[in-house]
């Protein structure tokens, strides 16, 4: 079959473009060196991607929950450290106005400790994080206690944790129940010891003054305990955010090895790219300054 000059023409301009296309394309890979920047560049790359890059939002996600968890937890920590110091500080006072010997000036000044103390006490469980009351419980918009003149109030928050999603099927307590920390299984809260406390230092009453130390004692032993679980907590935290971090730098070389460009073999392909353009140029630059009287002979 005779080929005529024009369909030469054609086919050489034909491959000249194709050889043209393929340089291209071979050239973004290697300046942007990404394999994948269209979503028709490699269809089921994409969907992957697309499916690994919603488990990088998801990891992220649980990343930033547990940096907050740990913000607020640390407050907690720090505000328990305070509540064990107030109660060491009011077991002490009441030491110290113990005994047949002391005046009535050192027990007063004694009370006056305890009463100091009380409003310390009542600030540090009324403790906030970016509005939110941290020992309330669920009820983290009630305030645990409220103070009244000389009077502090029953407990006002819930038994309920607030608690947030670390990873998938793992959350952690944000919260404390303040109530299980102030009294527990007492009969009494701490405030209600302290007010008594109080009132026998004034009078020299040393039975009294004894109970209200050894139930001040129970109240100690309750704030340790929950300091401690938020230390449990707080080394949750930091273990789920170290495996956090290790799952996005394997989610993150799945998707690098997706979309991203084998530098190696985009440059073979791209030389090769350049000489069949290159190539195609000189057969299209043959046929052009060919004549007609040149395919008649």
């Amino acid at each position: 079959m005779r080929v005529t000059f024009g369909q030469s023409y054609i086919d050489t301009a034909v491959a000249v473009n194709a050889a043209s296309e393929r340089l291209a394309a071979t050239e973004q890979q290697v300046s942007s060196g990404r394999r994948i920047d269209a979503p028709s560049d490699d269809p089921a790359g994409t969907s992957a991607v697309i499916t690994e890059r919603a488990s990088l939002s998801q990891l992220d996600a649980y990343t930033q929950t547990a940096d907050a968890a740990t913000s607020r937890l640390t407050v907690i920590d720090t505000t328990l450290t305070d509540i064990i110091d107030k109660i060491t500080a009011a077991q002490s006072a009441a030491l110290s106005a113990r005994g047949s010997a002391k005046t009535q000036s050192e027990r007063d000044a004694a009370a006056t400790d305890l009463q100091g103390i009380v409003d310390a006490l009542v600030s540090d469980f009324n403790a906030q994080f970016h509005g939110v009351y941290l020992f309330s419980g669920s009820a983290t918009t009630t305030s645990p206690f409220v103070k009244s003149g000389a009077v502090v109030s029953s407990y006002q928050g819930n038994s309920s944790i607030s608690a947030v999603d670390i990873a998938t099927n793992r959350s952690t307590g944000v919260t404390v129940d303040g109530g299980q920390i102030s009294q527990g299984g007492d009969t009494s809260d701490v405030f209600t010891v302290l007010a008594s406390l109080t009132a026998a230092v004034r009078s020299g009453d040393d039975a009294g003054i004894g109970q209200g130390i050894d139930a001040l004692g129970r109240a100690l032993d309750r704030a340790t305990f929950a300091q401690t679980q938020v230390g449990t907590g707080l080394k949750a935290l930091d273990d789920a955010r170290a495996q956090l971090s290790r799952l996005r730098i394997d989610t993150a070389s799945r998707i690098s090895k997706i979309e991203d460009v084998n530098m190696a073999s985009a440059i073979s392909q791209m030389t090769q790219a350049d000489t069949s353009y290159r190539a195609a140029l000189a057969a299209f630059s043959k046929i052009g300054s060919l004549s007609l009287m040149d395919y008649l002979k």
